[in-house]
């Protein structure tokens, strides 16, 4: 697919605000499913690496499946729901280590996991994306670790009540 018939179809990309910034794109995806409702439509790859593109009028979905290219353009009017799901949090950290240190100070989990001296400290599972259109159904996993930002790339598209987000309980 052309640039010029993707911009017929969804617009330009999003303009950045250096004011204001905001993601325009979303990291990488892992297909694991893909229906499509018209058998003639594009056909992706499992396991394809993937990630969306902020554009005016919709999302850009690129995926590359050993260097083959595609692009499949989902008009804003064609999204049915987007659910995002957090992967299940272990946090157990050891008395006085710096994890716990940092825990027991009030810093953010988000910023204390990145202290931990041993595995078993903090763990999160992956993540699961699942993208609902009037012509696909798309199923996503991406690590864990990037759960914050992929939910703030999505929350700025200003999908109002098409974007569901789970969490799976913390230990």
């Amino acid at each position: 697919m052309t640039e010029q018939a993707i911009i017929k179809q969804i617009g330009k990309p999003a303009e950045i605000d250096f004011r204001k910034p905001k993601a325009i794109g979303s990291s990488g995806f892992y297909l694991k499913s893909f229906k499509a409702k018209n058998p003639e439509s594009e056909n992706l790859k499992l396991h394809s690496k993937c990630n969306f593109e902020k554009r005016t009028n919709g999302l850009l979905l690129r995926a590359n499946y050993s260097n083959k290219l595609t692009a499949i353009p989902i008009p804003k009017e064609s999204v049915i729901g987007i659910t995002i799901t957090r992967g299940k949090e272990t946090i157990d950290p050891f008395f006085l280590s710096p994890m716990w240190i940092l825990l027991k100070l009030g810093v953010s989990k988000l910023y204390a996991r990145y202290f931990r001296f041993r595995l078993h400290e903090y763990s999160i599972d992956q993540m699961e994306l699942n993208v609902k259109t009037t012509e696909y159904e798309l199923d996503f996993i991406a690590n864990g670790y990037l759960f914050e930002r992929q939910l703030s790339f999505f929350e700025n598209l200003n999908y109002e009540n098409k974007i569901k987000t789970i969490i799976k309980a913390s230990t």
